[in-house]
């Protein structure tokens, strides 16, 4: 569903940059008559850019706001008596992994804190195997979210949390 609001919200703002590149000719021809005439063409400039710039910027706001919402509805926290790990299950992998995709063991949990709207489980408690540092864990909103911070809490036996 995500998706298809997505989609349909970046084709209006892909439609209304068409409609600006199909009025140029006319806008053109105007923005000549103007200049011949001797009036002032800055609010003509002034219009296109912000139109131009109102497009950019609802797209970065449209795909923030997918990112967003695909995360926080793809979002697991599997929890186990090794470790816990957190998928981000409608994302690709390589940006699962940038949003905090991963897998801790309990002993290797150090920190425990708050980073904006994520929760953030960091690794570092242990020196790392075969050269690889702790993954740092992020997720949003997950079911029983009260219940999975007191697990975190009771198993982690390096853990230093934060407010």
């Amino acid at each position: 569903m995500a998706m298809l609001l997505f989609a349909g919200s970046w084709l209006v703002g892909v439609r209304a940059l068409a409609q600006i590149m199909e009025r140029l000719p006319v806008l053109r021809a105007s923005l000549k008559v103007a200049e011949s005439a001797g009036e002032p063409t800055w609010s003509f400039w002034i219009a296109v850019t912000a139109a131009i710039g109102a497009v950019v910027a609802g797209s970065l706001l449209l795909l923030g706001t997918l990112v967003c919402v695909l995360t926080v509805e793809g979002s697991q926290v599997l929890v186990d008596d090794l470790g816990l790990s957190v998928e981000h299950n409608a994302l690709p992998a390589p940006l699962a992994r940038k949003f905090g995709a991963g897998r801790l063991l309990w002993k290797q949990v150090s920190r425990l804190e708050r980073s904006g709207p994520f929760f953030v489980l960091r690794g570092g408690a242990e020196p790392p195997h075969h050269g690889r540092k702790d993954p740092t864990l992020r997720f949003l909103l997950v079911d029983e979210l009260e219940r999975l911070v007191l697990t975190i809490l009771e198993r982690s036996p390096n853990l230093k949390h934060e407010d």
